[in-house]
């Protein structure tokens, strides 16, 4: 499975240096989790892409990583892998390491939502 980044140059993706990750795994899909886009997409997978599909899929991209604001806060949600050999990736962790750097408010970067 590959996931690649929805935009190349936001500074919380760099650490993938515009080539996304590639592993293998099972992708989660989550019915109408994010049917208002209230967040800004950092990761997805190409749903066309998927092999062994069961069931239909109704959307394109199945974002597996966003941030937010969230009251004075941010979030930031990542779950592009559960299989442990991912986390032998150096571009994943440091995506990690960015994403907590965001969260404390020690990265700044554009965190507006997409919307519908």
């Amino acid at each position: 499975m590959h996931v690649k980044e929805v935009d190349p140059n936001h500074p919380l993706v760099q650490a993938f240096k515009g080539n996304g990750l590639t592993h293998v795994d099972e992708p989660y899909f989550f019915k109408n989790a994010y049917f208002d886009y209230n967040f800004r997409p950092l990761l997805y997978i190409d749903n066309n892409k998927i092999e062994g599909i069961r069931h239909t899929v109704t959307n394109d991209k199945n974002y597996v990583s966003w941030i937010k604001r969230h009251g004075k806060g941010r979030v930031f949600y990542s779950s592009p892998s559960h299989n442990a050999q991912s986390l032998d990736h150096p571009e994943l962790l440091q995506f990690f390491l960015d994403g907590l750097q965001y969260v404390v408010g020690d990265l700044k970067c554009d965190d507006s939502p997409i919307g519908k």
